[in-house]
């Protein structure tokens, strides 16, 4: 499988045509849904399924998104283009990128031309009917909410730390507020939200195991800037695979933008979460307050020196209201605790870091209200 784009699909004109040779003089044009059905006449591609040839024309750099959806079998895409003496050259594919069985397959085109694409099923046998959808768009770009189910195994790409993971990108608009879970009953989850420069380099922003409850891991995020980010759905143990389900849905400015009185949410701070620049790493938490409540925010930890800064995102800059460090005591004496009436309804933010440069361990973060 591939990196994917969840995309929106436009205006959907439909052109319906017969077996493999057939399809194999079509062109699928942008924004264009064409049907095929597959059969035993068709001929049979490096996956041991039956195939129907597509065509594409790309510009340098275009994006090509490709959805296939069968209710008879399991559909698979392949994109790929003929090398010399005639041999499909496979560029990139994709099983269940549309949540099982269906595909969603993303190609940014490296070179101008035409593309090959083969409609195919993931084993042998597959056969039936299906429609195969054409959408272009530039980086980024779903819509909210996005509720998608997958399945993680070890064809996926591989990140830093060995976890294969599927990814999905979509654009935020300064001070959004996103919530992300990842639920399953096969793996313990593990994902992780970030931005990919054009260059491909990776930037992670926040990660979870186990904030969900049981396997699922969740977080609250609030975007700073206007800027396209990319969720990972992975498992915390390299090397696992199995199903999952991915809902990231938009909750600015509600109650469910953060956390509420009562609720307490584990972390751990890593150094892999985001530097200070003064040697600390950090991790954010957002709250829901109305104004007027009397708010109380305890962060604590057994493994190091609890530091909190307390206040809201404006402009792309994050507005200190109250800090504390050794206030909540605790069993090592180092939890921190800071009290304040709200002065507005909406969304607060945490900073959860250390007093000391480049401590890291476990927390625990409680908001109440009186």
């Amino acid at each position: 499988m591939q990196n994917r784009l969840l995309i929106v699909t436009s205006a959907i004109a439909l052109l319906t045509v017969g077996a493999g040779g057939a399809a194999a003089q079509q062109l699928i044009r942008p924004n264009t849904t064409v049907a095929g059905s597959l059969d035993s006449r068709d001929p049979v591609s490096s996956t041991g399924g039956h195939f129907e040839r597509w065509r594409i024309d790309a510009e340098p750099g275009e994006m090509v998104v490709l959805r296939m959806n069968s209710g008879e079998f399991d559909p698979l895409l392949q994109i790929g283009r003929s090398a010399p003496g005639g041999q499909f050259r496979e560029l990139a594919s994709d099983d269940d990128g549309a949540g099982y069985p269906n595909a969603l397959l993303q190609y940014r085109a490296t070179e101008g031309g035409t593309y090959e694409v083969r409609a195919t099923s993931f084993g042998s046998g597959g056969y039936g009917g299906y429609s195969l959808s054409r959408s272009t768009q530039a980086y980024g770009a779903s819509g909210l909410p996005i509720d998608i189910g997958g399945y993680i195994d070890l064809d996926d790409p591989v990140d830093a730390d060995g976890r294969h993971y599927e990814a999905y990108r979509f654009a935020l608009t300064n001070q959004q507020v996103i919530r992300i879970r990842q639920e399953s009953d096969d793996v313990d989850t593990y994902v992780m939200l970030g931005l990919v420069r054009d260059n491909g380099e990776w930037i992670g922003l926040f990660h979870d195991d186990d904030s969900g409850g049981g396997l699922n891991s969740e977080f609250n995020y609030q975007a700073v800037s206007d800027e396209i980010f990319e969720v990972r759905a992975s498992t915390y143990g390299a090397g696992s695979t199995g199903s999952y389900r991915l809902t990231v849905e938009d909750v600015s400015a509600t109650p469910d933008g953060g956390m509420r009185p009562g609720m307490i949410t584990g972390g751990w701070l890593a150094n892999n979460d985001n530097p200070d620049g003064e040697g600390r790493y950090i991790e954010y938490r957002t709250f829901y307050a109305v104004a007027g409540q009397h708010m109380t925010v305890t962060l604590r930890s057994d493994e190091f020196d609890a530091y909190m800064r307390v206040g809201q995102w404006s402009n792309g800059a994050f507005h200190e209201m109250w800090s504390d460090d050794d206030s909540g005591g605790g069993t090592t004496g180092y939890d921190a605790q800071t009290s304040f009436v709200a002065p507005f309804t909406g969304i607060y933010t945490v900073v959860v870091t250390s007093f000391g440069a480049n401590e890291q361990g476990l927390f625990s973060l409680e908001v109440a209200a009186y």
